[in-house]
């Protein structure tokens, strides 16, 4: 057949959304039917919106079969069907300690279970994009041909639907995952003195982050990673800190002139190439040098930074760190250790607070 033929010019919209409907109803359908046996694990909670979360991909194969016999009770059906799932859908992201993409930060290969989790919630996130896109098909295509666009019945049309899923994503993505957070409850142990080193050059970025603990412990953290990666290692390093050490960072974190700096926030480095160095203290106050600013740390920094940096101690497990952000989300904060907290401003000491 002609592409340019009459017929297929008709059909080809039917044809569309029963693509569509088709995929929407597997996305739906693949979680509920492999996790099945564990179904309480993604549960609502609602016995009604579970059940409509089945039917619905039923009702979705029905209605991409019908939209080539009987059009206008197809979209119907299908509308309807995609309708009653977003209750699931709202109340299963209310269920999570935080929402479904701040999960795909999450420990992969550490926690049982878990990679099952994020297939889960990856396939939600597709599923959540393909319901809106079929709701909003569904319903162009139930509206009167009277209503064209640039001489075209606009019920013939398929990019708003599309538009739509991915204006729905794009909204979601940007509210759920910014700031970094990982799908963990908990807040890093105080420290005395953090001290985080960044340097930038092109799309790569090298971090060295010291810690210093009261007990005279130390951690020195590093990793490479590059922006557009989802996932990096990170390697690092624990021991103990000789007496004379601890004794110049008792020092450093007492200094008068650390006490009056101001910095403004800490931030991630976007220039092509930068340089950044961040410092906290006793867990209170985040302080930012870096070359964007313009502004330089106390010398104390870098030296005490090379100090610890040097010292020999035992190398860990390296762990593998996500950011669905594809590496724009994760920053001096995160790099900092202050990757557990959920909130958007968490406690850094008593009366202190870190906004992200």
């Amino acid at each position: 057949m002609d592409r340019s033929s009459p017929a297929l010019r008709e059909i080809t919209p039917d044809l569309i959304a029963a693509a569509l409907f088709f995929c929407t109803a597997v996305c739906i359908a693949g979680p509920l039917l492999k996790y099945s046996h564990d179904w309480s694990g993604f549960s609502s909670g609602h016995p009604l919106a579970d059940m409509a979360a089945f039917v619905c991909p039923l009702g979705l194969v029905g209605a991409g079969v019908l939209v080539f016999f009987r059009p206008r009770f197809g979209y119907i059906l299908g509308l309807i069907s995609a309708l009653i799932a977003l209750p699931w859908f709202v109340l299963t992201e209310l269920l999570l300690y935080q929402n479904s993409w701040i999960s795909l930060n999450g420990p992969f290969g550490v926690e049982p279970g878990y990679r099952e989790f994020t297939i889960f919630v990856e396939l939600k996130i597709f599923s959540a994009g393909l319901t809106a896109t079929t709701i909003v098909c569904s319903s162009i295509r139930l509206l009167s041909a009277r209503f064209t666009w640039r001489k075209r019945s606009l019920n013939q049309r398929t990019w708003p639907a599309l538009a739509m899923g991915f204006l729905v994503l794009a909204v979601w993505f940007a509210h759920s995952a910014m700031p970094y957070r990982v799908p963990v409850f908990g807040h890093p142990a105080p420290a005395e003195l953090r001290i985080l080193h960044v340097e930038k050059h092109g799309l790569s970025l090298h971090e060295t982050c010291v810690t210093g603990y009261r007990n005279s412990q130390f951690y020195v953290r590093r990793n490479n990673r590059r922006l557009f990666q989802y996932r990096f290692d990170t390697r690092n390093v624990r021991g103990v800190m000789p007496q004379i050490t601890h004794e110049l960072v008792r020092v450093f974190i007492g200094s008068p002139e650390l006490v009056k700096l101001e910095t403004p926030p800490a931030v991630p480095l976007r220039s092509w190439n930068a340089e950044g160095w961040y410092v906290v203290v006793s867990d209170r106050r985040l302080l930012a040098f870096t070359t964007e600013y313009g502004n330089s740390p106390p010398k104390e920094v870098a030296a005490l930074f090379h100090e610890i940096e040097s010292l020999a101690g035992e190398e860990e497990q390296p762990w593998t760190v996500h950011d669905v952000c594809l590496g724009f989300c994760y920053g001096p904060a995160a790099a900092l250790g202050f990757v557990c907290p959920n909130e958007f401003c968490f406690p850094l000491a008593l009366g202190s607070t870190q906004c992200r």
